[in-house]
């Protein structure tokens, strides 16, 4: 069976790095990589990676690029795009393949290349998603509609007797189409002078409109632009308990000494427009919390969540995940930004595990980024950007389902193994 590309110009060679992440000899990852390179239309080549195992173990203090690590910078440099096929051991990466990753950090070969992911078992969703993430972090231009999973059995049939097989050879020649589309659409957007790289070009851009101080209503939680006069009393119940002031380590403030401190804290919450101060309600109406929408740079299309001070009645419930859903939402869709952000103290471990729950994506962390309540504070960054929102949204949408919970309000699924099967 043959294909050909739309998005593929007579004289062109669309060039495809292929990464298999087992060792094994007779590996279903490799056969898929192997099928795919016999499947790739005229002016694409897809190349196998075969070296992997010869890459010695990565070492940061090491001065000298091993020659086969030079040889993979080279080779995904030379690349137009990559393709990596991996196994799942112990709901992880193969230690190979991720001490290949490992070497790349330092480099900008991944930055911007588009990337895609071919699995031989649908099982493997936890190594899947791990893989996104490496990818992710490492700058790739991350390719879902290319991502493909094909369930191959350890039997006795060989690539060419696959690349035959209709069901095997359609959801490959799929992904050709969209590496190609977006190849074509980089070279489109490129410098005509290549002397230096630049991003992807945004010609017809317009400033996003600011957000409103309006409410939200979802099926688990309500949202309100934050009241003094209406809030402040309840809010104070929720959230300032004199006997645990743990909620407030990691925010700005310190633990009012009072209500009526309290109330003139949240008055001027309220009058703010940046930070965009929200209470938050949990699913028996009960007011329980605060949010903010903040750094809000429609010229950049960029905005953050933050503030975020949740009651122990709302803290691990679904209406805690359905309110960031519901701004995330309305930044992405209603809005029409680009960039969602969330910052937390490099220390805020729960902040962190949370953040990564719902889909962000880990940027790195600022070394003493700034100074508050007396102390020094390291800065994680996070965020969900246009392009991954869709699939972020389709995971809440699945996990927010009724069926998704027991009559108890159980989840059923978790949240990021919905996602991990995207």
């Amino acid at each position: 069976m043959t294909f050909t590309c739309d998005h593929l110009e007579m004289g062109t060679l669309l060039r495809i790095l292929a990464i298999p992440g087992s060792l094994r000899a007779r590996s279903t990852n490799l056969f898929l990589l192997e099928t795919a390179a016999l499947l790739a239309p005229a002016g694409m080549r897809l190349e196998i990676f075969a070296e992997l195992g010869s890459i010695p173990l990565f070492n940061p203090d090491r001065t000298d690029v091993p020659p086969t690590v030079a040889a993979l910078r080279s080779s995904i440099q030379d690349a137009d795009a990559v393709i990596l096929s991996a196994p799942e051991y112990a709901h992880g990466l193969p230690g190979a393949l991720k001490n290949a990753l490992d070497w790349l950090v330092s480099g900008i070969e991944l930055t911007g290349k588009p990337a895609a992911l071919f699995n031989a078992s649908p099982r493997s969703v936890y190594a899947q998603a791990a893989l996104r993430e490496v990818l992710v972090t490492l700058g790739t231009r991350f390719l879902d509609q290319a991502c493909v999973t094909i369930p191959l059995a350890a039997d006795s049939r060989t690539p060419q007797h696959l690349a035959a097989d209709p069901a095997i050879a359609a959801p490959i020649g799929a992904a050709f189409n969209h590496l190609a589309a977006t190849a074509a659409a980089l070279e489109t957007n490129a410098a005509t002078a290549a002397s230096q790289p630049i991003g992807r070009a945004l010609p017809n851009w317009q400033p996003r409109p600011l957000p409103e101080h309006r409410s939200f209503r979802g099926r688990y939680c309500t949202i309100e632009p934050l009241d003094a006069a209406k809030h402040a009393e309840a809010l104070y119940a929720s959230l300032c308990n004199p006997s645990d002031a743990s909620g407030f380590t990691y925010l700005p403030a310190n633990p009012p000494a009072d209500r009526n401190e309290w109330r003139s804290r949240l008055e001027n919450y309220a009058a703010s427009r940046d930070p965009l101060f929200f209470t938050l309600f949990d699913e028996g109406g009960g007011t329980a919390g605060i949010c903010a929408l903040l750094r809000i740079a429609p010229e950049h299309g960029a905005i953050e969540i933050g503030h975020i001070h949740l009651s122990p009645q709302l803290q691990h419930t679904r209406a805690a995940t359905e309110f960031q859903y519901l701004m995330m939402r309305y930044a992405f869709d209603e809005l029409g930004y680009r960039r969602y952000e969330w910052k937390c103290d490099a220390l805020n471990a729960p902040s962190r595990r949370a953040t990564l729950r719902l889909g962000f994506r880990f940027e790195g962390i600022f070394l003493n980024a700034i100074v508050y309540k007396q102390r020094s504070r390291d800065t994680a960054w996070f965020s969900i950007t246009d392009d991954e929102w869709p699939r972020v949204r389709h995971g809440f949408e699945i996990w927010l389902a009724p069926a998704n919970f027991d009559s108890e309000g159980r989840q059923l699924r978790s949240l990021a193994a919905l996602r991990a099967l995207e």
